[in-house]
């Protein structure tokens, strides 16, 4: 493991840590046990969400990604300084917007001007990510990664890897840009809310849990994996899935007839596509074991 990745993982850890001080915190303040002293219950709930995601998910994320895109890719980074650019904005990024999102006592009605620094500057970062994930397919150096144990059925495996991995950066780009439009927009925080999260959990952590998955199932399971077009399948639905959630969160009437009908086939759609994750997973790890 290089050592930008073990800084990765490590700062991921710490972001764990800071995240259940305080929603121990929090427990403490919203169960009376404390009074609310220099920190109020809303700016300090999102605070602790913003924790967890960008700090401890995707600080871990990032430094797995580093660590397998090599091995996905062939190919080595074209700058390593990129990645230490990057370690350093995201984590600027990150620090600043937990520092000043509690000291945002009214948030959302008022937001401290700093958090809209952060926030970009936490964008900044995601754009040298994928910045320096490009340049490694386009101009990285051979790599002497881990040889593909199953030949062609692994290389179609690490293709759909490939495309769940690049997609899910993708989406975490989406998601902070509505992020920094609802810090700069308090008064749509509430109607774009949902958009923002469904793109994050779903569009980012999932679908790079399921790029991951492909790649790192059949070498745990020591077989290939068990369906290429049940991959391929689940990748058009949960896009499918997400896109039509996420737009009609953005541009349907709330209780309306369109959002009462599009809303539950959309995420019917990534719902199955989840069930087809499981399925293709567990078949790889349970047919691996059975051998």
């Amino acid at each position: 493991m290089r050592t930008y990745t073990r800084v990765f993982i490590t700062l991921s850890l710490v972001y764990a840590l800071i995240a259940a001080a305080l929603g121990i915190y929090y427990l403490l303040l919203s169960g009376g046990y404390t009074d609310h002293g220099l920190l109020s219950p809303y700016p300090l709930i999102v605070s602790t969400i913003h924790t967890l995601f960008l700090g401890f998910f995707t600080m871990m994320i990032f430094g797995v990604t580093y660590h397998i895109i090599p091995i996905f890719s062939g190919r080595d980074f074209f700058r390593i300084s990129l990645v230490y650019l990057h370690l350093i904005i995201s984590n600027a990024g990150v620090i600043g917007m937990i520092v000043f999102l509690l000291s945002s006592r009214d948030y959302p009605a008022e937001i401290e001007p700093m958090v809209w620094i952060a926030s970009m500057i936490e964008v900044s970062g995601i754009l040298v990510f994928m910045a320096n994930i490009t340049l490694a397919f386009l101009k990285g150096s051979p790599a002497t990664g881990i040889v593909n144990p199953f030949g062609e059925g692994d290389r179609k495996a690490d293709l759909i890897a490939i495309r769940f991995t690049g997609t899910s950066i993708t989406y975490f780009l989406g998601g902070s840009i509505i992020g920094v439009i609802m810090l700069l927009r308090p008064d749509i925080i509430h109607f774009a809310r949902p958009a923002h999260a469904h793109i994050n959990l779903i569009g980012f952590i999932s679908i790079m849990i399921s790029g991951v998955s492909y790649h790192m199932f059949p070498r745990f399971a020591n077989r290939p994996l068990h369906s290429i077009s049940l991959a391929r399948l689940q990748f058009r639905m949960v896009n499918i899935g997400l896109l039509g959630m996420v737009l009609t969160f953005l541009f349907a009437v709330r209780e309306g007839y369109y959002y009462r009908l599009l809303l539950p086939i959309f995420s019917a759609i990534t719902a199955f596509s989840f069930i087809l994750y499981i399925y293709n997973s567990w078949k790889t790890i349970r047919d691996g074991y059975d051998a």
